[in-house]
């Protein structure tokens, strides 16, 4: 008796959160067990991969619970839905995996904000469901960016077992004061810009950039390096996540304080 109400309880939950409209399966590309593997990383949690249901739906997000999402995990179906424009970012994608090693679909700071903060998104319903973030001392000074040092180091990983092939810049920045210093980064006021890119290459370039949507991605404690990383694969077009072969400039920034560009010859 108490086995057919856990059972019920559970196909009851998974029937309040149904699929959205249009959502079908598909299978994780490769790259997805390397992405597992640096959130199992940051997280210091395991978990099994295979156990994950995936599904996408078309566009760059759907509604859900009445708001705009690029993706959410189910706990009770352990499945993770994803806006088929996201299936390619790592951000979003590990992300969801966080949630799943976690066994959790809240947003606690230590993790999001903290131990992997360099490798996943966290913005709007994650900020908020962080909680608010204030200043740990007031022994600090406001700087420009100029004050830290950035630097930028790409690499063309090896391939994966699809064949596909990734380009990875990881931007670094450190604070080599022995002082707390906060940034006044550029940008709006409200969400100022943070880790940023640039690739030039054959068939023309790409750029992006990351906005603070917490202020403590602009604080730095004595010594601290905060670091993102950009991924990109290799593809026929050139577009925000994918870039074609040849002979690349590629640098990274943070606040608009650009590090020392390499140069990097892409091949698929």
């Amino acid at each position: 008796m108490w086995v057919a109400f856990i059972v019920c309880g559970l196909a009851a939950c998974s029937l309040i959160d149904p699929l959205p409209q249009e959502a079908e399966p598909f299978a994780p590309p490769p790259v997805y067990a390397r992405w597992w593997a640096m959130t199992e990383a940051c997280s210091g949690r395991s978990g099994n991969l295979g156990a994950v249901d995936w599904y996408r739906v078309p566009g760059w997000d759907f509604i859900r619970g009445g708001q705009s999402v690029g993706g959410y995990w189910n706990r009770y179906s352990n499945r993770i839905v994803l806006a088929e424009a996201g299936i390619e970012h790592g951000p979003t994608v590990r992300h969801e995996m966080l949630h799943v090693l976690l066994r959790s679909d809240g947003h606690p700071r230590s993790q999001f904000l903290g131990a992997c903060a360099a490798l996943v998104t966290c913005h709007g319903v994650c900020v908020r469901d962080a909680g608010l973030w204030q200043l740990p001392q007031e022994d600090y000074v406001v700087l420009p960016p100029d004050s830290l040092d950035v630097a930028s180091r790409s690499e063309l990983l090896a391939p994966e077992s699809d064949g596909q092939r990734w380009v990875a810049l990881e931007v670094t920045v450190w604070n080599s004061r022995g002082r707390a210093v906060l940034v006044a980064a550029p940008g709006d006021p409200v969400t100022p810009s943070t880790f940023g890119y640039k690739l030039a290459g054959p068939f023309g370039g790409i750029s992006g950039e990351q906005i603070a949507t917490d202020s403590s991605t602009l604080f730095f404690q004595p010594f601290e390096t905060k670091r993102w990383v950009f991924e990109f694969l290799i593809a026929s077009d050139l577009s925000e996540h994918h870039i074609t072969p040849g002979d690349y400039a590629i640098g990274g920034a943070y606040a608009r304080r650009w590090a020392v560009f390499d140069t990097l010859a892409v091949s698929p």
